[in-house]
């Protein structure tokens, strides 16, 4: 197989901080209203002005709400790299050439890296974008100094999906090397290489819109002030007539009219359908419906039938927030196509690239941290930096600054040795996770039942009877009363009444007669 490498760095060398995509070669400095677009898209396609349709639906405030909520989702992500090959020194080695290039510093003069990660994803609307990266030898090594994105208008696609560039030498399109530019796309396939664009699903209800605002005007302008009419008796004379009318015509600016008995003066305001809402507006609601369903893929609330409101907004959340991550994955694999390149030219062919990850920081609540919890308990070793760090939690610089637990008193002597050493590993388990891990183990229902409870009694007897048992040998011995006893129990375990401390003593002290008869057998 021919190695294309040593081909494409020459071609590479020629091409050093020489963007071929530039103002120069653009055919529209020439011929400004040209914004040809060769798609296929069935609305669009005939009338050669998509871009600016494009532009003129995006200013729609309707539309363009939606955009933000949708940019907003995605800048509401971090990023980072993950190795291409764990283990693998060049693989690790290419993951930190890329994190060092963006953290260099912006991609352009006028946006971040958050931004272009955006503009990728934003093909969504458009159907493709193109981004041109411009590559310099810097540190002895290839890298995009800028990322530029680059009009659609200046790229036709063949039959095989690779883009051509439209420049004023050649108005047909000219191939252009592969690591050149970046196309993402939006739903394309080999049928169609220019994508689906969202905005061409709003070009009819955004005409239907702007054509309804119109008549709404005209209709809010003719018939928003309601109709004073004035009823007079037969026979009322021409001269009556005449005042009545003037009296009228001042009403409009007076707000008021005095007129003779018999006369009669109504308001007659223009009404809607039996829902109240004119046909012009509820014409302009309908589009509006149309084009969140394309934007945003929601139904909207209001047109889910027979579910409350809780059960459709959490219908409605888990349906953005997957197609929000499926937008995502656009900006993903545009941002991974560039790391390939990357690792390719400076560390050769075989070498994994890394990936991009996005994810999003959130303050973890009680489920998490209890999750932790039965980690711990079970025997991993979570991070302690990593819990803080999710759980929105930051870290005491000293102890003087920490809010410790109660410590509960340290229990002396020999501790209780476990009957069956096969049940060591379950000790300090309570409760479900106790039960949860010996069935993991692969024991039945009764036996993790069983080994779950005899962890947790050995539990409490570990970190409360032992610790009252010692506390008690020594009130004993130092000739303290039982209520200055039971004072210090509260401070160890809290306020309880005369049962709960019967309990407590009961137990205690059958606990202290079991471990004297185990130490005596030892």
């Amino acid at each position: 197989m021919i190695n294309p490498l040593p081909a494409l760095l020459r071609s590479m060398r020629k091409a050093l901080g020489k963007p071929v995509a530039s103002a120069e070669t653009d055919p529209a400095a020439i011929f400004n209203l040209m914004a040809a677009l060769p798609n296929p898209d069935p609305i669009l396609r005939n009338m050669g002005h998509a871009e600016r349709v494009y532009f003129s639906i995006m200013t729609d405030s309707h539309v363009i709400g939606d955009v933000r909520s949708n940019r907003g989702s995605f800048r509401s992500h971090d990023y980072r790299l993950e190795v291409g090959n764990d283990g693998d020194a060049k693989s690790a080695a290419a993951k930190e050439l890329c994190e060092q290039w963006l953290q260099s510093g912006p991609p352009n003069s006028v946006s971040d890296w958050l931004e272009v990660m955006w503009q990728m994803s934003s093909a969504i609307y458009t159907g493709y974008r193109a981004h041109e990266p411009v590559w310099n030898m810097v540190d002895g090594m290839y890298l995009p100094t800028e990322v530029l994105d680059r009009p659609n208008r200046r790229f036709r696609f063949n039959q095989a999906g690779d883009p051509l560039l439209i420049t004023r030498a050649n108005m047909l399109g000219e191939a252009v090397e592969p690591y050149q530019f970046i196309i993402s796309r939006h739903m394309a396939d080999t049928v169609n290489p220019y994508g689906i664009a969202l905005l061409s699903s709003c070009f009819y209800p955004w005409t239907y819109k702007t054509g309804g605002w119109r008549y709404f005007i005209k209709y809010c302008e003719r018939h928003g002030i309601p109709w004073p009419v004035a009823r007079y008796p037969l026979g009322t004379g021409e001269k009556d007539l005449d005042k009545l009318e003037e009296a009228l015509q001042a009403m409009l600016e007076a707000s008021y009219m005095l007129v003779p008995e018999g006369t009669g003066v109504e308001l007659i305001e223009a009404r809607g359908s039996g829902s109240g809402q004119l046909p012009q507006e509820a014409l302009i609601d309908r589009c509006n419906r149309e084009m969140s369903k394309a934007l945003t893929g929601q139904a909207m609330v209001a047109e889910l039938q027979g579910v409350g409101a809780r059960a459709a907004s959490e219908t409605a959340k888990e349906r953005q927030d997957s197609i929000n991550d499926s937008d995502r994955d656009i900006a993903a694999a545009g941002m991974n196509k560039l790391f390939e390149w990357i690792t390719l030219f400076n560390f050769g062919a075989g070498i994994a690239p890394p990936t991009i990850e996005f994810f999003k920081h959130e303050n973890a609540g009680k489920d998490r941290a209890e999750t932790y919890k039965i980690a711990v308990d079970l025997g991993a070793r979570p991070s302690r930096k990593g819990m803080l760090t999710e759980l929105g939690i930051p870290a005491a610089d000293n102890d003087a600054d920490a809010l410790l637990p109660r410590q509960l008193a340290t229990p002396t002597g020999k501790q209780a040795k476990t009957a069956d050493p096969a049940t060591a590993s379950f000790t300090g388990l309570t409760g479900l996770a106790g039960f949860e891990f010996a069935k993991a183990a692969g024991m039945t229902d009764a036996e993790a039942l069983q080994l779950a409870t005899d962890a947790a009694d050995q539990t409490i007897e570990d970190q409360m009877i032992a610790p009252i048992v010692d506390m008690l040998a020594q009130f004993e011995a130092d000739g303290k009363t039982l209520a200055e006893f039971k004072a210090a129990l509260e401070d160890l375990v809290g306020a309880m009444d005369d049962e709960g401390l019967r309990e407590v003593l009961d137990r205690a002290l059958t606990y202290s007669m079991l471990r004297g008869a185990a130490t005596q057998a030892a």
